[in-house]
């Protein structure tokens, strides 16, 4: 197969169309799996695929294959959807001035090997054992190396490589009381060497979840911590995306400049962070990638918008068109980062009187998003009375409105965790109410 796939696929569609664009992805994945107290499977997954964009006759059309084979078949397929297609609001941009330079690239990431995975996985059984014998164990290890490419015919032509790695502990133990699971995950641009810390950190919260505590329903402070709250920025990530403000659904709709969430919130969106699972040079439309302040002091400063949806809203492109090969570009977040406080999780803990800690929920989608509301079942949280945990608390769960519950912050911790593309500290927010589930 010609390593010159794009370029041939660019000057066919060049020649029959005003304006076209490639879009090109190619990653190797080694993947190692543990289930039930040993190794399940080792795999490597290779993909590569391209995307094509053009625009025909005022609209835009679209077609995507991993079969490289025949481009003429993806310049056929693009020219018939063009018929049905948007009309275009945008002109493709040309090669982008001012790209920052945000290292993506580890070498030990690209190198690291299934038995390294294996070893790591194994560590962190041995810690479960340990621990306790009845425990039922299970991690995914996995090492990415990432190439994209695009092009197009305003002279863009923009590559470069990324590495990433994950991994997850998950622990479940089977008692009287039902089941009880706990989880952690890591996601980062360079290798790490050891499951260990996560491992360490499920079984801290097995002991404290190993007794359960009777919660009733009432209104107390409840502390987020940061996996927990994708909850409430989900529903956010969603009002921000251009499309949705352009339709009218976002409830942000005409609120640039406006107090949206408590004034101590302030949140970014940061692509140049070295090696984050969200940052990138550019977009992938050639935009080059800025940092952004999206709330500041809880006042909303931004949405998020791609080529077309800037076009739309009749505003600069921000630099949020992202995509998989197999989609056009969409309005989407970078790196999330929420600033933090002063006040540490011990110290929100000490002074609870009566509390929650919810660090795993399920079951947001199933609320109005775009009014921002969620209601979610408490997988994981743990009541707290005079200052300590007492047991974790089952069956219940949690409503409301993310922009009226984070105008109600009680406390911003001083820690912060990456999570995915997530950097977040615990938040306590006052005035929620627990709710049994049924």
């Amino acid at each position: 197969m010609p390593d010159n796939i794009a370029e041939r696929i660019l000057e066919i569609a060049a020649a029959r169309f005003s304006a076209a664009e490639v879009f090109e992805e190619n990653s190797e994945t080694v993947s190692v799996d543990f289930e039930d107290n040993r190794l399940k499977e080792i795999t490597t997954r290779q993909m590569r695929g391209v995307g094509l964009r053009i625009i025909h006759e005022g609209r835009i059309g679209f077609s995507s294959t991993t079969d490289l084979r025949r481009p003429e078949r993806l310049v056929e397929m693009a020219a018939a959807s063009a018929q049905f297609g948007d009309e275009a609001a945008f002109e493709l941009r040309g090669q982008p001035d001012g790209a920052p330079q945000v290292e993506l690239y580890d070498d030990r990431t690209a190198s690291m090997s299934a038995e390294r995975m294996v070893e790591m996985g194994r560590e962190g059984l041995d810690l479960c054992r340990k621990a306790n014998p009845g425990y039922l164990y299970a991690a995914q290890l996995g090492a990415t190396v990432h190439l994209q490419r695009v092009l197009n015919t305003a002279g863009l032509d923009f590559e470069y490589p990324s590495t990433g790695m994950r991994a997850s502990v998950e622990i479940e133990e089977v008692t009287d009381e039902g089941l009880l699971q706990v989880y952690e995950y890591r996601t980062w641009g360079t290798s790490f060497d050891t499951l260990a810390d996560l491992a360490r950190r499920v079984l801290d919260k097995m002991a404290d979840a190993s007794t359960v505590a009777p919660a009733t329903p009432q209104e107390m402070p409840m502390i987020f911590t940061p996996k927990a709250l994708d909850n409430l920025l989900m529903p956010i990530q969603v009002a921000l995306n251009g499309k949705q403000v352009h339709k009218g659904a976002s409830v942000l709709r005409g609120r640039i400049g406006e107090q949206v969430l408590d004034e101590r919130l302030s949140i970014t969106d940061d692509p140049t962070i070295p090696f984050a699972p969200g940052s990138c040079p550019v977009d992938d439309e050639g935009v080059p990638a800025a940092r952004r302040p999206v709330f500041e002091g809880g006042v909303l400063r931004t949405y998020f918008a791609d080529l077309q949806t800037a076009g739309l809203l009749g505003i600069e492109p921000t630099g949020h068109g992202f995509r998989g090969y197999s989609s056009r570009p969409s309005p989407s977040g970078t790196n999330t980062i929420i600033a933090p406080g002063e006040t540490s999780l011990a110290e929100m803990k000490r002074d609870m009187e009566r509390g929650l800690i919810i660090d795993e929920t399920l079951g947001s989608g199933q609320s109005n998003v775009l009014a921002g509301e969620f209601s979610v079942n408490v997988l994981l949280g743990f009541l707290v009375e005079q200052g300590r945990i007492v047991g974790r608390v089952k069956d219940c769960m949690v409503a409301g409105n993310v922009y009226e519950v984070l105008s109600r912050v009680e406390a911003i911790g001083s820690e912060r965790q990456w999570l995915g593309s997530v950097c977040a500290p615990p938040i306590m927010i006052r005035g929620l109410k627990l709710a049994a589930q049924g």
